[in-house]
């Protein structure tokens, strides 16, 4: 018997099994136990015989061989996607306002529909908006060949700007906000009535939590300086030597599937110190030839290894177990030239 007509013959008798359990649920007792497990099973049965109407013989498929992703059609679907989801989420949005506009069913469902038609327009909108930015082409550039002299003094390669920081920022933000919108009915409910000490308290607690994000996201992007002569880092105000920076790691974000990426190299040293050396912000480079050169000083003066498990003493597994990291040989090449949106990166960041 092929798989197609085992399939069917499954079908068959698990459906009438599952619509018989779904009748004799409600009516209690064993009658109703027997039926969970007369559903369960009957559920199993459909799953196995769509699994098998897809075969076409019993014999084992052979392995997929290989593609490589089009980056192009991945981003095309992308945008598509976000133009709907952005469409859905604006009429959506709309939908639900006026809905809790005209409702009587209490004002706590009212606040709670109001905040949902709100979040609704903001990520149509945001969705929208994003769609549209990333259709815009943009020709990348690749770093050229440099065999200049080597900088001298305090070298600033990498700088913390807007940009940078919410390329760090942006989950945390995007969690953020999702937590916010989650508690905004329950807020709006709670003060509506409070006294004005618990609504300055209220404001005294907003106003600290966003300047602890900023501080937060302003110690993960410090501004980098280099002296290529001493071997020295400056990280905001911490000098380190070259030699005292052990290991490296790729960071790669892009504000859609396919588009333009943005990319860090992360050089990590003692007492949790990190280094973040901007390569290219949404796709273009974000050093200069003579940061470059001095960027690349710096990773050469590094210690550079992958990191080592305590329970892999050899390094053997490190590849597996610290996949984003980068050996001496790779984060030099990925400084010296780093990879353009349509290219392969040296590890994978996801």
């Amino acid at each position: 018997m092929s798989p197609r007509r085992a399939a069917i013959v499954v079908a068959v008798v698990a459906l009438p099994v599952v619509v018989a359990s779904l009748v004799s649920l409600p009516s209690g007792g064993v009658v109703s136990l027997v039926s969970a497990l007369g559903l369960a099973a009957g559920l199993t049965g459909v799953g196995v015989a769509l699994v098998w109407a897809t075969r076409s013989s019993w014999e084992p498929e052979p392995a997929a061989s290989p593609r490589t992703p089009d980056r192009a059609a991945a981003h095309r679907r992308a945008r598509r996607l976000l133009r709907v989801q952005g469409w859905v989420g604006v009429a959506g949005g709309l939908g639900i306002l006026v809905l809790s506009h005209g409702m009587d069913d209490g004002e706590r469902a009212t606040v709670r529909l109001g905040a949902l038609g709100v979040g609704l327009l903001i990520l149509g909108a945001v969705s929208i908006v994003i769609a549209r930015a990333t259709g815009r082409g943009r020709k990348e550039e690749d770093a050229a060949p440099d065999d200049g002299p080597l900088p001298s003094g305090w070298i600033l390669v990498s700088r913390r700007d807007r940009g940078s920081l919410l390329l760090f920022a942006v989950p945390a933000l995007v969690a953020g906000v999702w937590g916010v919108w989650q508690f905004v009915p329950l807020v709006l409910l709670s003060v509506r009535e409070a006294p004005a000490g618990i609504l300055v308290a209220l404001g005294v607690g907003v106003v600290a939590a966003v300047a602890g994000g900023v501080a937060w996201a302003r110690r993960q992007v410090p501004d980098v300086w280099v002296d290529v002569e001493a071997g020295r880092a400056r990280v905001g105000s911490r000098v380190v030597a070259g030699s005292e920076l052990t290991s490296a790691r790729l960071s790669a974000t892009a504000m859609i599937i396919g588009g333009t990426r943005s990319l860090f190299l992360i050089l990590e040293g003692p007492e949790k110190l990190r280094v973040p050396l901007l390569l290219r912000r949404h796709g273009a480079l974000a050093m200069t030839p003579m940061q470059r050169r001095a960027a690349l000083a710096l990773v050469d003066a590094a210690a550079i290894e992958l990191p080592r498990a305590k329970e892999d003493p050899t390094g053997k597994f490190s590849r597996t177990l610290f996949p984003t990291h980068l050996d001496a040989a790779q984060a030099r090449d990925l400084v010296a030239h780093p990879p353009r949106s349509d290219e392969d990166l040296p590890v994978a960041v996801g």
